[in-house]
């Protein structure tokens, strides 16, 4: 089985239906699998071949999606990239990652090769959209010679990039076979169909927005796209003009959303809002299914074995702290250092199995990472599960605070701080401390006076924020948490540092703690 051959089929089953809804117009079925099959025919006269990796760092397109497809159906190997990268992040990640062609909007004249150590060989260079406009309807597509697709099954054709210790992405190779088996889970226990039109609004360099646009495309759906960055206004009319009936959201962006005046529900006809990315907060739950939606539906997943638990609509209202069961075919379990099973209600180590989970991973530097014989994989998220099921995350590992010997977690702490109606954004981080070996320190960002999130801006407190001392805010949490738990300082920000799909980047947290008192 090749993930192409599933465009393919569907090319053939639904002609005439419009799989891309793309701000340059709509595309059918026929016309993506016309446009593929042109793309792996550019692929091809680059002098790629089966096995070889191509890196991308492209902007989000029709033909940057429909290029997953056609390094599929070639056997190559796809190396997502972020574009907003600098040239030295590229590449670092091209060398780590034995790209041998390289796809890039407004790449440098030449890539540094002298400090990547080797020669970038047959690299594409310019962007595909107007590089591949050349082959679009020429004499070579309408000869109606299609490229046959190579064996894929258990062969590469990904490496999922996540966040190294070094601050270099590692990768985990996901074959053709596991990625099937992500989109089987998805349709299965998030109730994506080909009824669906998703608004795809994420980036395609990180694992949700290609993982989600591919499947829709793989059940015969409808994919909005709708390139970020969006606006909230822009946001909820590209939603709501384009009829889609499902997202993917994070809580960060959906924090904003609250914030826009009125009182209706902002997405009326949404049948699924997606919860990805982050924590987000039982406190938070009410606001978001009368002002948003109330067919939310919460997705906790990793880049390198997909879906972990899903929390359904209904079980936000009986489980709200809860990240839901376990996906379809997934085997999850918490454990302790040692690798044994902890008891019911006990914070353990999270870690799962099943048929989407990769079983190769790379390091930073692109060697084979060490991996377990068993198939199991663990995200570094430490949570407790009930008799029922349901996951309960509580922090990082290495995020744990160690304070005098007992463990506290941040989360618990950031959703006791969330609770309180000034508080808009919130971190928690470990800061040394010559008495208790850690103490707790809580970086916040304050709603502002207009009702909005203080989420712009980089320090400091901004002047339309709502009122709020640091005293009042830790009387907060004396009145919630253990003495132990309480903050030993809060520092205010206008807005606290992200990464990745808009969660909270502690290691910026940790670097500002030298520069505040």
């Amino acid at each position: 089985m090749n993930l192409a051959g599933l465009l393919r089929d569907n090319a053939a089953r639904l002609p005439d239906k419009v799989a891309v809804d793309a701000p340059e117009g709509l595309h059918t079925y026929a016309a993506v699998w016309a446009r593929t099959q042109a793309l792996m025919q550019w692929l091809q006269a680059q002098g790629v071949q089966p096995g070889q990796r191509v890196a991308g760092a492209l902007r989000d397109t029709t033909d940057h999606l429909l290029l997953h497809f056609a390094v599929a159906g070639l056997g190559a190997v796809w190396v997502p990239l972020d574009h907003r990268w600098s040239a030295a992040e590229k590449a670092a990640a091209i060398a780590a990652f034995a790209a041998s062609h390289v796809i890039a909007v407004d790449p440098p004249a030449q890539w540094p090769v002298t400090d990547v150590g080797f020669a970038v060989g047959s690299a594409v260079g310019s962007a595909v959209g107007s590089a591949v406009s050349s082959v679009m309807g020429s004499a070579m597509t309408a000869a109606g010679v299609e490229v046959p697709l190579a064996a894929g099954d258990d062969a590469p054709w990904l490496i999922s990039l996540s966040s190294g210790s070094t601050g270099r992405p590692k990768g985990a190779l996901v074959t053709h076979t596991q990625m099937h088996e992500r989109f089987i889970s998805q349709w299965a226990t998030l109730g994506f169909s080909a009824a669906d039109r998703f608004a795809l609004v994420s980036p395609l360099c990180f694992g949700a927005g290609r993982s989600f646009g591919m499947a829709f495309l793989a059940v015969g759906g409808t994919v909005v796209l709708r390139p970020p960055p969006l606006s909230p206004e822009q946001l909820v009319e590209a939603i709501n003009t384009s009829a889609s009936t499902a997202v993917f959201l994070v809580p960060t962006l959906m924090r904003r959303l609250l914030a826009l005046p009125g009182e209706e529900r902002l997405f009326p006809g949404l049948r699924r809002l997606l919860v990805s990315g982050e924590p987000f907060f039982p406190s938070e739950v009410a606001q978001f299914r009368a002002r948003l939606s109330e067919n939310l539906i919460g997705y906790y997943a990793s880049s390198e074995g997909g879906g972990i638990s899903v929390l359904q609509p209904a079980e936000f209202l009986t489980h709200p702290d809860s990240v839901g069961r376990a996906s379809h075919g997934v085997e999850l379990e918490l454990v302790d250092e040692e690798g044994c099973v902890v008891a019911v209600g006990e914070t353990g180590l999270v870690r799962y199995r099943g048929p989407g989970c990769a079983r190769d991973f790379l390091d930073e530097n692109g060697q084979p990472a060490a991996s377990d014989a068993a198939g199991w994989f663990m995200p570094g998220d430490l949570g407790t599960c009930d008799a029922n099921g349901y996951l309960r995350l509580v922090g990082r590992a290495k995020d744990m605070i160690l304070r005098a010997g007992v463990n506290v977690y941040p989360a618990e702490v950031e959703r006791v701080l969330r609770e309180h109606a000034a508080v808009a954004d919130v971190g928690v981080v470990g800061e040394p401390s010559a008495s208790h070996g850690e103490q707790v320190v809580a970086f916040v960002a304050l709603q502002s006076a207009a009702g909005g999130g203080g989420l712009s801006g980089s320090a400091g407190v901004g002047e339309d924020s709502l009122a709020c001392s640091a005293e009042q805010l830790l009387a907060h949490c004396r009145e919630r948490l253990a003495s132990y738990k309480v903050p030993a300082r809060i520092v205010f920000l206008s807005a606290l540092p992200k990464a990745g799909m808009g969660k909270t980047d502690k290691k910026a947290l940790r670097a500002l703690l030298a520069t505040v008192s």
